[in-house]
């Protein structure tokens, strides 16, 4: 409300006018028809080495320069500067000045209001102003808030109807008539379309054309003489200004006038004219959008930023990040539209459609959170040490959810346990005991959520979770697989702390099954709980006590780890065996998950175990176990093969199929 009362708005959405405009002049094209001469601080140097003149110039040196473009049939010649007074060097000197633009007639001279609402000005003197083809009004158009120039007018608003020079050279040369069809700004005027940068107009120093025109003018009165123009550097043939609108301007340090614009607060004044003209010869327009589609998308921004807000679900903080994000994405895309359709030549309010959009949202972010979002937080604070964040989250979503039942789901089973758990718990005090699981628990399941599984129980020092519930995880296997291996690698980074305490090795085996599944609430009506059941769940805990058989920490199934891979996973999967778990009578292809460096540095061990398991599968027990015991002493499945193969030897099976069955669970 603050800004609105002190125009703030208006200023901002001004600045962001220069923004758009300082953005769009690198990309506005400039008509070869405009030609600039500036006095320059050369043609000040070489006027009075040469001719003696001083500053102010003789009238005879811009007598010269309009002859010049008379012999080039210029479309027209403005001077962007008033001779107001009598030239030093005497009325003649004006006179010829005067003759040389009646001779012309497409000259335009100038003259300046203090402002736009002034009756009387600054014009140059009676002979020079009776002899141009037209008056050009240089007054600007600066807004009053901050004196920029972003418009200029075609008319002066005084009673004597004299054009801008832009306007006034398009007169004289008989192309004004669709000047009353541009777009007019909603202050009045055109808004002038600026190129970043007038040399990109190839301007001319007044020097070259003086030189030209005297070279040109000896020429002909030494006609006898031959003189070749053509060969002198210093010559420029009059033809290539043929239909210029060219405009004259002081150039030099101290002389020439600067304005401020959204390209430049240091803007030379001739170029407000010049960019206004290349705006009209390109029909290069900028125009605002009417008023009614800037109240509608106004109205738009509001409506949109407060339905963004109220999407957010309160109970997810990512949800506030994400939709927070968006939120931003939305205004730079539209501040980003508006700075396309600029160049385009559509001039989009910027800052009360942001404003009005971040406005609405963060006043319904406010809202939910004073409303809704006190329930929810409550309901999420209570009941974070007893269920899953996720869970909670479906629950706060979804109450209906709070009922009896599952739902059959491709998930992976996650089985830890701990090695040797009871002999180090013997030897522990009950709050001994109690720090020393909680430490271990608790660094296991942070890893296991971080990766987006969830801990259904524990039981004792066992760990039973599972990824691709309650939240659908395509990659579920892929988490579960990273997980795993976080979990062994952060328990031997805390090795030595729990050592100080369990005095034993303190070591975990995980299984890990994917399949489909039950889950969902199972339990009672009064108390449940969200877990799963079935075969794939089964077999994930069978495979974390298979370990033991293998001497390995970590077994996965062949479906973890084909669903592991397919799913990006960077993780190689050592083969081990053919397995049939107790109650089972079909094998189940189990592997050992590792790092790519690991599975690579044990290249050798793996040929040899793979050639010992052929033999193994074949029935050939005794070369398998000889195959077997070359890597033993290095590789802890090929040792316990050793064991498995002589146990074979001395109890034959009666119909062996290859396949390994497990005598325990």
């Amino acid at each position: 409300m603050v800004l609105l009362a002190s125009g703030g708005f208006s200023v901002l959405e001004k600045k962001s006018y220069d923004s758009r405009a300082k953005y769009a002049s690198g990309k506005t094209n400039v008509s070869d028809r405009i030609a600039l001469v500036l006095l320059d601080k050369e043609s000040l140097t070489w006027a009075q080495e040469v001719h003696g003149w001083s500053w102010p110039w003789p009238r005879e040196a811009y007598a010269k320069l309009t002859k010049y473009f008379n012999r080039a049939n210029a479309s027209s010649l403005a001077f962007d500067m008033i001779y107001s007074e009598t030239s030093l060097y005497g009325k003649e000197d004006d006179k010829s000045f005067a003759k040389a633009s009646s001779d012309f007639g497409k000259v335009i001279q100038t003259v300046y209001y203090e402002n736009q609402e002034s009756t009387s000005g600054t014009y140059p003197i009676e002979v020079l102003r009776n002899s141009a083809a037209a008056i050009g009004n240089v007054t600007s158009s600066a807004d009053k808030e901050d004196r920029v120039i972003r418009r200029n007018l075609f008319y002066t608003k005084a009673g004597s109807r004299e054009p801008a020079l832009s306007v006034a050279s398009l007169k004289v040369a008989g192309e004004d008539a669709d000047v009353s069809e541009i777009p007019e700004a909603k202050e009045g005027g055109m808004y002038i379309r600026f190129v970043d940068a007038l040399e990109r107009f190839v301007p001319y120093s007044a020097m070259t054309i003086l030189q030209s025109e005297e070279l040109l003018e000896t020429s002909e009165s030494q006609a006898s003489a031959n003189i070749s123009l053509a060969s002198n550097p210093d010559f420029v043939p009059p033809e290539q200004f043929e239909n210029n609108f060219v405009f004259f301007a002081l150039y030099a340090p101290g002389l020439f006038d600067v304005c401020a614009t959204p390209v430049s607060s240091t803007y030379p004044g001739v170029g407000i004219h010049v960019c206004q003209l290349n705006s009209i010869l390109n029909q290069d327009y900028l125009k605002d959008i009417p008023a009614g589609t800037s109240v509608i998308l106004i109205l738009f921004s509001i409506i949109g930023g407060f339905i963004l807000a109220k999407s957010v679900r309160q109970e997810k903080n990512s949800s506030l990040a994400v939709k927070t994000f968006l939120a931003i994405l939305i205004c730079f895309a539209y501040a980003g539209a508006a700075y396309a359709l600029f160049n385009e030549g559509f001039i989009l309010p910027v800052i009360l459609p942001v404003f009005g959009f971040t406005a609405a949202y963060l006043t319904a972010i406010f809202e939910n959170y004073l409303n809704e979002g006190h329930q929810k937080r409550f309901i999420k604070s209570a009941f974070k040490h007893y269920l899953s964040a996720d869970v909670i989250e479906q629950l706060i979503a979804n109450p209906d959810s709070l009922h009896l039942g599952g739902e059959e789901k491709e998930i992976t089973a996650y089985f830890s346990d701990v090695q040797g758990f009871t002999s180090i718990s013997e030897n522990l005090s009950p709050t001994e005991l109690t720090e020393l699981l909680n430490v271990y628990l608790s660094a296991m399941t942070d890893i296991i959520q971080d990766y987006g599984g969830y801990v259904d129980k524990y039981e004792g020092d066992a760990i039973v979770a599972f990824f691709g519930a309650p939240v659908d995880q395509k990659d579920n296997a892929k988490r579960a697989v990273d997980a795993a291996l976080a979990c062994q690698r952060k328990l031997e980074e805390m090795q030595e702390e729990l050592v100080k305490v369990s005095k034993k090795p303190f070591i975990q085996r995980i299984g890990l099954n994917t399949g489909k599944a039950i889950v969902g609430n199972m339990g009672s009506k009064s108390r449940f709980n969200y877990t799963m059941m079935g075969d794939t769940v089964n077999l994930a805990s069978r495979l974390e006590g298979i370990n033991k058989q293998f001497g390995t920490f970590t077994m996965c199934s062949e479906a973890t780890m084909k669903s592991a891979i397919e799913n990006g996973s960077e993780y190689a999967f050592r083969p081990l065996a053919n397995i049939a778990v107790v109650g089972k009578k079909t094998g189940v292809q189990v592997f050992n998950p590792m790092t790519k460096k690991e599975f690579d540095s044990m290249a050798e061990i793996r040929k040899n175990y793979d050639e010992a398991y052929k033999e193994f599968v074949a029935g050939d027990f005794k070369t398998a176990k000889e195959t077997f015991a070359a890597t033993a002493e290095k590789d802890a499945p090929s040792a316990k093969f050793v064991d498995k193969c002589q146990h074979m030897m001395e109890n034959p099976p009666e119909h062996w199929d290859g396949i390994l069955r497990a005598t325990e669970k």
